[in-house]
């Protein structure tokens, strides 16, 4: 296998004593979330966000340890690269069984489920590793099936096979997308043939593409995993319940059994902090997504919190309009009035709108005692590639300093009449319950400065078509992304080479393309810090904290749950959620 990933800082244990309360039964376990980006029962129409939903009820050729958040075997028992790493061979385990009677998984499963990825109208990112980003490959380039068991993945860029660190975070549990799900499922209505896509005239090819989406729609994927899809109702809930029989894992030795102690788990979406904390306190929901100064609160009545095994989230603030590559799109899409992209000044209002937010303020109103500062945009003490200088740098490059920040301003032709002026996207998304709160706060101390500031409320679906349609101009808005791998996260998001369209120039999409062509690990040190050193010299964004995925539960019926929190939808591992009564 490929050099693994450092694992994630451990996060030391919640420290409030257990409450001695009743233990309670309950068939039917109630999640509280923020509100999904989008609810589909199709996963190529959405963002990676919905995997919350899918997440349950499908697995992975390679899982996440709950305990230690490292790669180990899933549905795949064993998995390798060729030499370069563009070619990645896996083994699947034979007698896993589809939900509901569809058979056994196969490898013609994981190519139908890389199919529907890679879907001409997919709305997701992970998909183009397999095809390239520019010049997009048939699946007859990137996908071969060995036999019933095994399979091969090539991965491409600009229609070529290229070195890909990242395709064990693709194919696991940590992305959640290549999550297999039946194929004869799938084709059993409409007519013959694997079909994903239709050309708008052939009519007979259209009819049997809708019948096979609303038959997806009405009885959701047929995954392999110890929960099953239940029900999806719009603008509700997505209800789950426990697969019958003998999961296949109770039969394997080289993965702990599953047999989850709930029935059935509905998550249901509740956009207000507040009514979430109400309903955990009424004893209407069991479980809640809280920002901090609720779940203190919830603590405070009675509740329990639990923390994910590792500070795996990571929180900053990206700036829009920072398309400063010779890419056309990019050029298309550049305004010099954007204060922060502006060629001539743009380095000094970044600067200045980093030294305005008093980061240490901040970190002790949302994250106290659980969190720490992160001092370059994505990089963790713990990631190669990482600076030591960078704490002590950071005393005079970053730190709060308001007279500076208006000084900076000034010097770039800023002043009261003239002032920089910023729209603030604000959303909550599952797992991220604090982003409002934390730019209210950030609004605030630009505003001390003499920034002026618009707040918009939006949904996260609105924010990511507007960051992946190159539409952020004149706006910032807020990310919490979970430990990938240190490739992925930073070129995904500053280059041409993935759909985050947070940052770019061409120096950083050449040295992006050099990273993810080097296979020498003293290279790739060498390319991740200098690449680090890069972003914290021009304040390519507005770093701000890593910290553990908290939720507060109601002891009464929830004694424990252990999740890494380093998967996409953070409250992961739903079958390891422990009843307090059975």
């Amino acid at each position: 296998m490929a050099k693994a990933e450092p694992a994630p800082t451990a996060v030391p244990a919640a420290a409030p004593a257990e409450p001695q309360v009743a233990a309670r039964a309950v068939t039917r376990l109630q999640y509280a979330i923020g509100a999904v980006a989008n609810e589909s029962n199709r996963p190529w129409a959405g963002s990676r966000q919905a995997y919350v939903l899918y997440d349950p009820i499908l697995e992975q050729a390679i899982g996440i340890d709950g305990k230690t958040s490292q790669y180990v075997p899933e549905l795949a028992t064993k998995w390798e690269a060729n030499d370069d790493l563009s070619e990645w061979t896996f083994w699947i385990r034979e007698g896993v069984q589809f939900h509901n009677d569809w058979g056994e998984l196969t490898s013609k499963d994981f190519l139908h489920t890389s199919e529907i990825l890679t879907r001409e109208d997919s709305r997701l990112g992970t998909g183009r590793f397999f095809t390239g980003r520019t010049d997009l490959v048939g699946s007859d380039q990137f996908f071969q099936i060995i036999d019933d068991y095994t399979f091969t993945v090539v991965f491409h860029e600009g229609g070529e096979p290229t070195t890909t660190f990242d395709a064990e975070f693709i194919m696991s549990n940590a992305s959640s997308e290549m999550g297999p799900w039946s194929v004869d499922f799938w084709e059993s209505v409409g007519g013959s043939g694997s079909i994903y896509g239709c050309a708008a005239e052939d009519a007979a090819c259209q009819a049997n593409l809708e019948a096979r989406e609303r038959n997806l729609d009405e009885h959701g994927m047929q995954g392999t995993a110890s929960y099953q899809y239940l029900e999806l109702v719009p603008a509700e809930s997505f209800i789950i319940e426990k697969t019958p029989g003998r999961h296949w894992s109770q039969d394997a030795d080289d993965v702990p059994a599953e047999d989850p102690d709930f029935q059935e788990v509905r998550i249901h979406w509740v956009r207000e902090d507040a009514s979430r904390h109400a309903a955990l306190l009424a004893g209407e929901t069991h479980m809640a997504d809280l920002p901090l100064d609720l779940q203190k609160d919830a603590s405070n009545r009675g509740m329990k919190l639990i923390r994910s095994q590792f500070t795996a989230n990571n929180f900053f603030v990206f700036f829009g309009g920072m398309y400063l590559g010779d890419h056309p799109d990019d050029v298309a899409a550049f305004d010099n009035t954007v204060p922060w992209a502006n060629q001539e000044h743009g380095i000094l209002i970044r600067e200045a709108m980093n030294k305005a937010i008093n980061r240490e303020e901040l970190l002790e109103q949302l994250y106290k005692g659980i969190g720490e500062l992160m001092y370059v945009g994505y990089y963790h003490p713990s990631h190669y590639g990482w600076d030591d200088s960078w704490p002590e740098r950071y005393e005079t490059k970053y730190k709060y300093d308001p007279e500076r920040a208006m000084e900076l301003m000034a010097e770039a032709g800023y002043s009261e009449s003239n002032p920089v002026r910023v729209t603030v996207q604000s959303y909550v998304s599952p797992g991220e319950s604090e982003m409002p709160q934390a730019m209210e706060a950030i609004a605030n101390y630009w505003q001390q400065v003499g920034i002026e500031v618009e707040i918009e409320d939006l949904d996260g679906a609105t924010v990511r078509q507007r960051y992946r349609g190159r539409e952020m101009q004149h706006r910032v808005w807020p990310n919490i992304i979970i430990y990938f791998p240190l490739e992925y996260g930073v070129t995904n998001l500053l280059s041409n080479l993935g759909s985050g369209n947070a940052y770019k120039d061409n120096w950083t999409n050449e040295m992006a393309s050099q990273w993810r062509a080097t296979t020498d690990d003293d290279q790739r040190d060498r390319i991740a810090r200098e690449f680090g050193n890069y972003a914290f010299e021009n304040y390519v964004n507005l770093p701000l904290f890593w910290f553990p995925h908290t939720v507060a539960v109601d002891p009464t019926v929830v004694k424990d749950w252990v999740y890494p929190g380093s998967t996409v939808p953070r409250g992961g591992h739903l079958h390891n959620v422990k009843a307090a009564a059975k």
